[in-house]
């Protein structure tokens, strides 16, 4: 074997390693946002007919669940308790250690469920009730989280280290493609 072929294996094999490592990053990240997603949901009027699109979205931008409902005929709420905690063998009073809420927008073929923080619930739901009961009101658009410090922080923390990641592949690409084109000269 020659000493180029035994150079080219290694870059191979790096650069195998990186994709590798960077799609299982990302499954891990997207996997992640996904357990506590924040959601949109956009209420519209047309032709006197109520339709409502949810959209749960992973690094807050890319849905990756949409439903439509159409015609909406009304919201409700819904809370899920989760798991008490305990210290010592004794329950904690108040402290539900995973409760979600859901907000219920049900039409007569079609209920979209959509998580939301139990503190968020009734400040929702009466803003989704408001639009359905105001003829005249032709938008709504909300902007939803199903847990604010899971969702935001670790989603936002997800998101902006895939932003990170992103600038550097690009500015890495970008210097690869000006040493192969002669723009940026390399030493030796």
């Amino acid at each position: 074997m020659s000493l180029n072929s035994t150079a080219s294996s290694r870059k191979l094999t790096t650069l195998i390693t990186q994709v590798i490592a960077i799609i299982v990053l990302l499954g891990a990240l997207a996997i992640a946002t996904g357990v506590a997603p924040v959601s949109w949901i956009k209420f519209e009027r047309v032709e006197g007919q109520v339709r409502a699109r949810t959209q749960s979205c992973v690094f807050f931008i890319v849905p990756y669940h949409t439903v439509w409902v159409d015609p909406v005929e009304k919201v409700e709420t819904d809370i899920h308790s989760g798991s008490s905690r305990r210290r010592y063998g004794r329950e904690i009073p108040n402290s539900k250690a995973d409760d979600v809420g859901y907000l219920k927008i049900i039409g007569p073929n079609r209920t979209s469920e959509v998580p939301i923080a139990p503190s968020s619930l009734k400040s929702i739901k009466e803003k989704a009730q408001g639009f359905l009961n105001d003829s005249q009101a032709k938008e709504l658009e909300l902007f939803v989280v199903a847990n604010w410090m899971f969702s935001l922080v670790f989603s936002g923390l997800a998101t902006f280290f895939l932003l990170i990641m992103a600038g550097a592949y690009v500015v890495a690409i970008g210097q690869w493609i000006g040493r192969k084109f002669g723009f940026i000269k390399t030493r030796r």
